[in-house]
């Protein structure tokens, strides 16, 4: 019988254990899968008032939440004089890939490759953020080198 009971007791745990794979498991056995992340931003841009980026990343469970896919939008912010505000949205272009994360010198970085079906096809290829928090997400370039003014290059967590 104890063995019957030992057996059972230890398909048991396999099954949670697997069913916890990459997720964030709490000290009472329960799973928590990675909710979607959300986040948004107006950065500076050389052609216009600046460019509103809404960055949703979605995590794989299966493997590991060290990847996923993305959606990008990215809003094009035009001067206007007859506005209250002094602005307008201008053109906006929808990107949507893959992302990896990735670890140098012991930050982590996410790695954006847009899909070939983007509205944006003259965008850059590849867009790459330092995980700065829990909450926010700094544009780096190609090399994961910080901006000079990272303030002015950061999303932050809108979900």
């Amino acid at each position: 019988m104890k063995k019957i009971f030992y057996f059972a007791a230890l398909g048991l745990s396999m099954v949670a254990m697997a069913a916890c794979s990459g997720n964030k498991c709490s000290k009472d056995g329960g799973c928590v899968e990675r909710p979607d992340e959300v986040y948004s931003g107006l950065l500076p841009a050389a052609d216009c008032e600046g460019i509103r980026y809404t960055l949703k990343v979605d995590y794989e469970d299966d493997k590991n939440n060290m990847a996923g896919d993305y959606d990008l939008t990215e809003i094009y912010i035009m001067a206007d004089s007859t506005s209250a505000t002094g602005v307008k949205d201008g053109p906006s272009y929808k990107s949507e890939g893959d992302f990896t994360v990735v670890e140098k010198d012991g930050k982590k970085y996410l790695k954006l490759v847009k899909d070939a079906k983007d509205s944006n096809p003259g965008a850059a290829s590849d867009l790459n953020f330092l995980v700065s928090s829990d909450s926010t997400l700094t544009m780096v370039n190609a090399d994961l080198e910080e901006p000079a003014t990272p303030l002015l290059y950061t999303l932050k967590i809108v979900k």
